[in-house]
């Protein structure tokens, strides 16, 4: 059975998403030009390369933001001056429409979860491999990949009773933990392997229901409408297919 106690998160990522509101809303300066992207944790390595390619075809400044899901999806209805929205499931999105916050969603990229492991184990055989282990995941309240990471547990009947569950706010902080030593497992978006070099990985595909993350749009210029339209790009759908998730169906 999977089960976590209240770790006081909570109080901590409201603060971040004041803090982050304020700053983000009286002190950033803006130009025309400017395009700024709030993006889940997962996805930034792709969106990164996504920026470079389209900065240098338009001239175009883009601004990135990343966190998890949960927390970008405050910002946003405290204030934050995006302009587009990555998320890391289709609910935020879903919910910013709902609310009258958004002129489109679309979906861009359907996400992957992996297992990774410091050593090689019989996964057939989890709850003895992972008995005593520490165990990275994101926090399911606030990250997409941490909620798709306890229906997997569930699914291979891991027991958080036999374990030491590191809980975090994103699979970003999550991969840095296993990077370091400091978790034995972890459930990362494939989209952040490469930089693990993990001696095991486990495709989780089929094991929790589909992380289909989608995009908002938030406002509307012709700079923001460009960038809208270059995320259905093959250009974007090869650097999505890249780095191991897949594009849109």
């Amino acid at each position: 059975m999977v089960s976590f106690r209240q770790m006081g998160l909570e109080p901590a990522v409201k603060l971040v998403v004041l803090i982050s509101t304020l700053l983000l809303a009286s002190l950033r300066p803006v130009s025309a030009q400017e395009i700024t992207v709030a993006v889940a944790s997962n996805f930034l390595p792709i969106a990164e390369k996504i920026v470079e390619q389209f900065e240098a075809g338009t001239g175009r400044d883009v601004v990135l933001v990343h966190g998890s899901t949960g927390q970008l999806f405050a910002q946003i209805t405290n204030g934050a001056p995006y302009d587009v929205f990555l998320a890391a499931d289709r609910q935020r999105p879903a919910e910013l429409r709902r609310q009258g916050r958004t002129i489109a969603v679309k979906t861009y990229a359907i996400g992957r979860l992996v297992l990774v492991g410091q050593k090689p184990v019989d996964i057939e055989n989890a709850s003895e491999a992972f008995a005593g282990s520490r165990v990275a995941l994101a926090d399911p309240r606030v990250a997409p990949y941490g909620l798709a990471a306890t229906s997997a547990m569930e699914r291979l009947k891991l027991d958080t009773a036999t374990f030491q569950p590191l809980l975090v706010v994103n699979v970003s902080q999550v991969a840095t933990l296993f990077r370091t030593g400091n978790a034995d497992f972890a459930f990362v978006a494939a989209s952040l392997l490469d930089e693990l070099d993990a001696p095991f990985e486990l495709d989780l595909t089929g094991k929790h229901p589909a992380i289909r993350q989608d995009a908002a749009l938030l406002t509307t210029n012709e700079g923001v409408d460009i960038f809208w339209d270059y995320l259905d790009s093959d250009v974007v759908r090869d650097l999505i297919e890249e780095s191991g998730l897949l594009p849109p169906e």
